[in-house]
């Protein structure tokens, strides 16, 4: 049934007490208004929230998981694991479910009250309004570093440095403004008449018919859009400055990280005083010692000749002793005779072949290029493998080992070379070690920039891993 105005207010009328003021009424209606704009209010009802249990950790200074909730665009940027809101839909949307779940904060004296939780989930289920144009909404409009990486996968093989069809270079804002043999490329402010914007969306670069002859694809609906934003908005350019390492402590570094065992520097320990134990004979014995003391335990009987000479020989060379080599240790008077064995296997050719399968493993020591159905072949990778064999026998020093094989091509001049010696040779062999990471570059006939870039973050990670003793996985996308 319908009312009409007249008649509502007539009823209003009359629900006022008599000798009230006949605003109550007014203040009726308006009071359920603000309250039903209050519970949707982000600066009013969340922000507070956030303010007071998140961002001691999730602001800019100390963004833990690279959230910021401290402003609108922190909010809006997500963290390493995406969006923390889906507007509607409180549900799928982790900055709710970590506070429903208590997960977060983890300290239970920030934790939000119920009464907060369901003030978010309201927020999130009405659409999550957030204020607009704020310092952080406009830090969010793309610079020539969100434009210039999709130039390099689409544009920049026919349009670049070292190739410019049509006069055009599209590796920078300045070579877009100077633009090719049809004019600027860009018209700052003006997509609608900016030539880049015009050939990408009408499909004609890159050209369909080149695609697989490039080695690039069409560019992407988003990726053309944040290109539209970026000339709508005057073509800006953002100084972003390297992300040195100073002396300065790293905020998103805690105390506690800094504290981790791993990353302790190695100290000098106290050897184990033992009494009455003459089978101590150097310091490593007196530590495996007083452990097997604490455990009840002592050192196993001393191993015969027979056995010393066969666990020497499988551990420095892989491979059993001939009888004659044992008969020849087990009738050695020398006093120094173990010592002696111990020499002659680590000079073998086999010591390196048995050891270096280590440092192979870790480099990722291949014949074949892995990836794709295809795996085809490395014929010349064995080279590598010997590089290391040789290393191990001659007792190259750790430091110098790593040095060729990190920048051997930087340690000789190698282009201007009377003759390629053995030295120069192992230098630049040695870099293999950068190349031993699957590659599915070039397994079909394409060999698209994203492919190559996966080849050189693994390149990175098998780097940190052989010699941080840390995976660098984290870094592809923080």
């Amino acid at each position: 049934m319908r009312i009409s105005c007249s008649v509502a207010w007539i009823i209003i009328a009359f629900a006022v007490p008599a000798g009230s003021p006949a605003v109550a009424g007014d203040e009726i209606i308006l009071s359920a208004t603000e309250k039903h704009e209050k519970s949707n209010t982000f600066q009013s009802d969340i922000q507070p929230i956030l303010a007071r249990s998140c961002v001691s950790c999730h602001a800019a200074d100390n963004r833990k998981a690279e959230l910021n909730l401290a402003d609108v665009a922190g909010i809006k940027a997500g963290g390493e694991s995406g969006p923390v809101i889906v507007a509607g839909e409180p549900a799928m949307s982790r900055l709710f479910q970590k506070v429903e779940s208590g997960e977060m904060p983890p300290d239970e004296k920030n934790r939000l009250s119920d009464a907060e939780v369901r003030l978010i989930e309201q927020w999130i289920r009405s659409g999550a309004t957030l204020p607009i144009e704020t310092e952080g909404d406009r830090a969010q409009v793309p610079s020539q570093h969100d434009v210039i990486p999709i130039m390099l996968r689409h544009c920049t093989v026919c349009h670049g440095h070292r190739r410019q069809e049509g006069g055009l270079n599209l590796s920078s804002k300045a070579t877009m403004l100077t633009g090719g043999n049809s004019g600027p490329a860009i018209v700052p402010g003006r997509p609608d008449e900016s030539l880049l914007i015009k050939r990408i969306q009408a499909g004609e670069m890159p050209p369909h018919e080149r695609l697989v002859e490039a080695s690039v694809k069409p560019v992407e609906a988003d990726e053309a859009l944040v290109i539209e934003r970026w000339i709508s908005a005057g073509a800006p350019e953002a100084d972003v400055q390297p992300d040195v390492a100073t002396s300065e402590p790293d905020p998103l570094v805690s105390d506690a990280d800094r504290a981790f065992w791993s990353f302790q520097p190695p100290a000098p320990v106290e050897v184990p005083v033992l009494h009455g134990n003459d089978r101590v004979r150097n310091p490593i014995d007196a530590f495996v010692l007083q452990k097997l003391e604490q455990a009840g335990l002592a050192f196993a009987p001393e191993a015969d000749r027979t056995t010393l000479i066969r666990r020497a020989s499988f551990d420095l060379t892989g491979l059993p002793p001939e009888p004659e080599e044992v008969t020849a240790f087990v009738n050695d008077s020398d006093p120094m005779a173990y010592e002696k064995l111990i020499e002659r296997l680590l000079s073998s050719p086999r010591y390196g072949e048995r050891w270096g399968r280590y440092w192979l493993d870790v480099a990722g020591y291949a014949d074949s290029e892995g990836k794709r159905e295809q795996d085809l072949p490395r014929p010349f990778a064995w080279r590598y493998r010997d590089y290391v064999i040789r290393s191990l026998n001659a007792d190259k020093p750790y430091d110098r080992f790593l040095l060729e094989q990190l920048a051997g091509d930087e340690l000789v001049d190698y282009e201007h070379a009377a003759e390629i010696t053995p030295e120069i040779a192992d230098n630049l062999i040695a870099t293999a070690f950068l190349r031993m990471v699957p590659d599915a570059t070039w397994a079909n006939i394409t060999g698209y920039v994203p492919d190559r870039i996966e080849v050189i973050a693994d390149e990175i990670d098998v780097l940190g891993s052989a010699v941080m003793g840390l995976t660098l996985k984290c870094a592809r996308c923080h």
